[in-house]
């Protein structure tokens, strides 16, 4: 059975000294010389230790040049609330201060999340606090098990909340540990949507989002454990770690740590969770039980305990001041995380990079294939196509050559063809057989290409769009058919397919234009137009931009923090530039890419066409 010290009915309290010290009393360990002196004591010593050689301090690691990480091991925690004391202790100046009254938002259901009335509540996650004790009791080989377990975030190694953060608010550190910074974060709270725990927790009223759109956009911070970076990084120990009076954390270089738990877990037959979660995390639990138990404990708790003696001897104290009412299941998730399996989010990052890598390779491969086809053809019909072509613009009487032998059907139904009369040129307009632009023409469209050109331009501006959290704010998640883009994983998936399938097609249109005949006809009539030029050379940005993000989201594959931000925002601001661009030009009836060679500008008669809007001719009409 799960025991949790509060329930919301329960005003929460801060932990004072003396029921820190009371804590202290009942493990028998007030004396500590390791709390007494600040010293963090290795896995081998303290009531964790179970023999087993020392791990690196804390002061060790973080000097370490790599990724380090943290094996907890919940036998030895009493659930005494030192480490959950020192964390709001170190990372007071840190909590927030919301501004109020809030903002009122748009739309009205968009609720505020305040906290600031309940900076005390340490049964969960809160922005305030930032680690808690997790209880529970479990009938484990015919005996009951108590077991405290300090909860916070795991820091996991390819972190979706840092990838999919569309600000690049959340970022992974070098050391390991993932942050969100508090100066960027918008509080859109995707990053509590998309973490398998739910670890991130938001405070409205404060950070950006106040300077921004406050009534349309954002609702606050999101804070959550940074393993205390700033202090990490000047050489000191995490609070929660050096606070601990049985070591019931070790800290060390990451695969140091991996080792020690996993021939700790060998040789006691016990359990470890967080080594292979959500593709493997910087928080490593070691339990006696099985994960797997505790979850169905945690499931199954009822509110059956009563209320114990609280902190400075008062009923209803604070989390770890004796027994409280519990935990039911329907307070796991959001703030109290859990313990099930956990496959990992990020899983097909790999696969979908190869797709994007290998997507313009197979359209140029199908190009010089569709090339290599039609090249014979070609040759045989130009001869006679020119000779048509000249007799028809000087009026002289021309009739289809009968196929011989020699022709094959594709070359023989092009060459009747030219049967057709119309007001221009008609050996080069028209195709008798499909009643379609011919590819020869110079203005052919290639409407195939250019519609599916616009259906992938729109499925990944509506994917990115969807990518920021804001689908389910306005509702457009509730309208039937529209539930998907408030998914972030499928729309993330679904941006990545139509990236694959536009560079496929930009590859196959390019490889055409430089070595397809039919095409290269098209294209060498053309130029591209001012706003072709800005839309051709924002596209690219946003392909180099996002392929850079495609590695970011690799495992083991990191920009660093700052080239990550600003590429994040660069990404956005080009999308952005490149819908806007796009917008003005077809509402001014410039949307076409490319002009005949000799004309200014495009038609404005003709808004919202392609490349190859403009008719053009290559002989006078006839007389």
């Amino acid at each position: 059975m799960m025991t949790s010290r509060k329930t919301d009915a329960t005003p929460p309290r801060r932990l004072s000294r003396r029921g820190f010290l009371k804590g202290l009393a009942g493990t028998g360990l007030a004396g500590s010389a390791s709390l007494a002196t600040g010293m963090f004591p290795s896995t081998a010593e303290g009531a964790g230790a179970g023999g087993s050689a020392p791990a690196p301090s804390g002061r060790e690691a973080s000097g370490s040049d790599g990724p380090f990480a943290t094996l907890i091991d919940i036998s030895a925690c009493v659930g005494c609330g030192a480490c959950v004391q020192a964390c709001r202790d170190r990372n007071a100046a840190r909590h927030p201060e919301p501004t109020k009254p809030f903002p009122p938002m748009f739309p009205a259901s968009v609720k505020a999340e305040d906290w600031s009335a309940r900076r005390d509540t340490d049964d969960r996650l809160t922005p305030y606090n930032w680690l808690y004790i997790q209880s529970v009791t479990e009938q484990h080989d015919g005996r009951r098990t108590d077991l405290n377990i300090p909860r916070r975030c795991l820091h996991c190694d390819n972190p979706p909340c840092a990838n999919l953060c569309p600000w690049g608010a959340a970022r992974r550190e070098d050391s390991g540990t993932v942050s969100i910074d508090a100066d960027i974060c918008l509080g859109g709270a995707k990053c509590r949507t998309v973490c398998p725990w739910q670890i991130p927790q938001r405070q409205t009223g404060v950070g950006l989002y106040l300077d921004l759109l406050p009534r349309y956009a954002g609702n606050g911070v999101m804070y959550k454990c940074d393993r205390c970076a700033d202090v990490v990084a000047r050489g000191g120990v995490p609070a929660c770690i050096e606070a601990c009076p049985n070591a019931v954390q070790s800290i060390g270089p990451r695969d140091t740590i991996i080792a020690e738990a996993r021939r700790l877990a060998m040789e006691r037959g016990w359990h470890l969770y967080g080594l292979d979660e959500n593709g493997g995390t910087s928080t490593i639990y070691l339990s006696p039980v099985p994960f797997a138990a505790i979850q169905a404990a945690l499931e199954a708790a009822t509110t059956t305990a009563k209320p114990g003696s609280g902190q400075d001897g008062k009923q209803d104290g604070g989390q770890n001041a004796g027994q409280g009412p519990t935990q039911n299941a329907a307070t796991l998730g959001s703030g109290r995380p859990h313990f099930r399996a956990v496959a990992d989010a990020m899983r097909n990052e790999t696969m979908l990079a190869a797709a994007l890598v290998t997507a313009p390779l197979a359209g140029a491969g199908a190009a010089l294939l569709r090339v290599a086809r039609g090249i014979g053809d070609m040759i045989r019909e130009d001869a006679c196509t020119d000779a048509r072509n000249i007799a028809h613009c000087t009026g002289a009487p021309d009739a289809p050559d009968a196929p011989d032998a020699s022709d094959t059907a594709d070359s023989a139904a092009r060459r009747l063809s030219t049967a057709v009369n119309c007001p221009t040129c008609p050996t080069r307009t028209r195709d008798a057989a499909t009643d379609t632009p011919d590819p020869a023409s110079p203005s052919h469209p290639l409407p195939a290409a250019r519609w599916l050109w616009i259906a992938c331009a729109t499925v990944l501006g509506v994917t990115g769009m969807a990518q920021m959290p804001i689908a389910a704010r306005y509702g457009i998640a509730a309208v039937p058919g529209l539930g998907w883009t408030a998914d972030f994983y499928f729309t993330h998936l679904l941006h990545y397919a139509a990236a694959a399938v536009l560079l496929a097609l930009a590859a196959w249109l390019a490889v055409r234009a430089f070595a397809g005949p039919r095409i290269r006809r098209l294209f060498a009539a053309q130029r591209l137009t001012g706003g072709g030029t800005l839309r051709l050379w924002l596209a690219a940005a946003l392909v180099v931009t996002g392929g850079m993000r495609v590695a970011k989201n690799l495992p083991g594959f990191d920009w660093g923090p700052t080239l990550t931000m600003y590429l994040d925002w660069t990404h956005l601001g080009l999308a952005g530039l490149l819908g806007l661009a796009s917008l003005a030009l077809a509402l001014t009836g410039r949307s076409a890419w490319t002009v005949p060679i000799g004309r200014r500008t495009p038609p404005a008669s003709a808004p919202g066409t392609g490349p190859s809007s403009a008719r053009h001719h290559e002989h006078p009409p006839r007389a």
